[in-house]
């Protein structure tokens, strides 16, 4: 057991006992609990912690509220916060047989799920069990303990929770093929290729299915039928070099050597690029720019077409400031695939950088043509306008930024510069409110609080906030101009 786990239990332990004042704000706290449950279902979930937060000091005795604190902490990959939240919702009496009824059994299996994220297979299973307990009949529940038992070695225990899965949910695709693929390890393959079948009659494209199928159709010695399966494959995934593999083998039982030849050099070719590429990933977690390019750059002799590499490539090339040879392998994506959204972003952003305003916002744009809902184009495009001087333009964008995620520091903060020039000083408070609410430790958040407060002659707030600007950034310059400013005026 780590360290961490010791503390979060420990933690645990001290709280077991509410104390007597957590219930003097009823009301409030089941305002704050509503208003965090919201902000979860609209994805916000920074803002639901905040909410939720507050509500579980209040009332800590609600295991809804830690519940719900769980899922925010986990939406944010907080961990350790959430498995903690979650085991306080379970230690907790239920307040009522609603929450008894539904909260137990989620609880037990948001708890289960980010164990398992955590590869803590064996706990994850005896929540997966509690939660089956409580709500035999939801095939989800199933599948995640079918997916953790087979990480543990227990095909038996795996094979019966997929088909559990697949009785409540007989669309659910996954829970077919890892049925099926657990009964050709049990040597059932009768049964096997039966399952193979279904899932490919549900879904053609299935790409582990295909494979699946196809070489359990080698083993059977049925290399004939395998190969129109496997063709499918390498022609929805081109890039996977497994489907060749299985093909050569097949072309060399049906007596087709030139076949058979070919394939075998495509498995290599892709073989050789996977692991280029992989190697690059490593090299670029390491932040070993060269060795980085130079590995993709192998990869992409392996696989010329793969536009997977040649995005890489493009931002490692952005992250060492050659911006002309990212703008090159970008180009060389929308030349091969004129409709990929993300080329467009980071072109725009790498225009940006180069202090190109109005290029930077014609790919912007490009980029919201594919997908109008793109927060990352609405954004780019709100940044590329400031700085073009079309502040109308850039309020608009960062408005439509805003709306498909309102919980976004810099969109709030860009947004409050924007309105900074308008000398819309109202809308721009707010906004930079909102930015320091989200993020307390930003500097120029405070900063840009700070010259509205003084624009509005609120010379006590506007210290306090230059205060805490230099608390943040000693050496903020312009925030201590402005607070001697401030000290000088009568």
């Amino acid at each position: 057991m780590t360290v961490r786990l010791l503390l979060i239990l420990g933690a645990i332990a001290c709280a077991d006992q509410p104390d007597p004042q957590d219930a003097a704000h009823p009301a409030e706290a089941r305002r704050l609990l509503q208003r965090g449950t919201l902000f979860l279902q609209q994805d916000r979930p920074a803002r639901a912690l905040a909410e939720l937060t507050q509500a579980v000091a209040l009332d800590s005795a609600s295991s809804t509220a830690h519940f719900q604190k769980g899922l925010a902490h986990a939406r944010l990959d907080q961990p350790a916060a959430a498995i903690a939240a979650f085991e306080r919702a379970l230690a907790l009496t239920p307040d009522d047989s609603t929450e008894l009824v539904e909260v137990q059994p989620r609880a037990h299996f948001a708890l289960a799920a980010v164990l398992r994220d955590q590869h803590r297979y064996l706990e994850a299973a005896a929540h997966l069990e509690q939660a089956i307990a409580l709500a035999p009949e939801r095939a989800k529940y199933h599948f995640y303990l079918g997916e953790v038992r087979r990480a543990t070695g227990d095909f038996a225990g795996a094979l019966t929770a997929f088909k559990r899965t697949i009785a409540l949910a007989p669309d659910h695709l996954e829970a077919r093929y890892y049925h099926s693929d657990l009964l050709v390890r049990n040597q059932q393959l009768s049964q096997a290729r039966a399952g193979f079948a279904d899932l490919l009659a549900r879904d053609p494209d299935h790409v582990q299915g295909g494979l699946g199928l196809g070489g359990l159709l080698i083993r059977l010695g049925e290399s004939t039928a395998a190969i129109p399966v496997l063709e499918r494959v390498a022609a929805s995934d081109s890039h996977n070099p497994a489907p060749h593999y299985l093909l050569a083998q097949a072309y060399a039982a049906c007596d087709r050597p030139d076949d058979a030849r070919n394939a075998q050099g495509r498995f290599q070719q892709l073989s050789a690029a996977e692991r280029h590429l992989n190697q690059g990933n490593i090299y670029i977690r390491q932040g070993a720019w060269d060795k980085a390019i130079d590995s993709l750059k192998r990869a992409l002799a392996s696989d010329s077409t793969s536009v997977e590499i040649r995005l890489r490539l493009a931002t490692v090339y952005a992250q060492q400031k050659r911006f002309a040879d990212a703008r090159a392998a970008l180009a060389q994506v929308l030349s091969r695939n004129p409709d990929h959204r993300d080329a467009y972003i980071m072109l725009g952003d790498l225009y940006l950088h180069e202090g190109m305003s109005k290029e930077a916002a014609t790919h912007f744009v490009r980029s919201l043509a594919i997908d109008p809902d793109s927060f990352a184009g609405a954004y780019g495009l709100g940044r590329a306008r400031f700085k073009s001087g079309d502040f109308v333009g850039a309020v608009a964008a960062l408005r439509q930024a805003l709306a498909h995620n309102p919980d976004h520091r810099d969109a709030h903060y860009a947004l409050g510069l924007a309105y900074v020039r308008q000398a819309n000083y109202r809308d721009a408070h707010t906004h930079f409110a909102r930015s320091t609410a989200l993020d307390p430790d930003h500097a120029e958040s405070h900063y840009g609080l700070a010259l509205i407060l003084m624009q509005q002659g609120q010379r006590e707030q506007a210290r306090q906030a230059l205060q805490k600007v230099l608390a943040l950034a000693p050496d903020h310059q312009r925030a201590r101009a402005k607070l001697s400013e401030l000290d000088q005026r009568p």
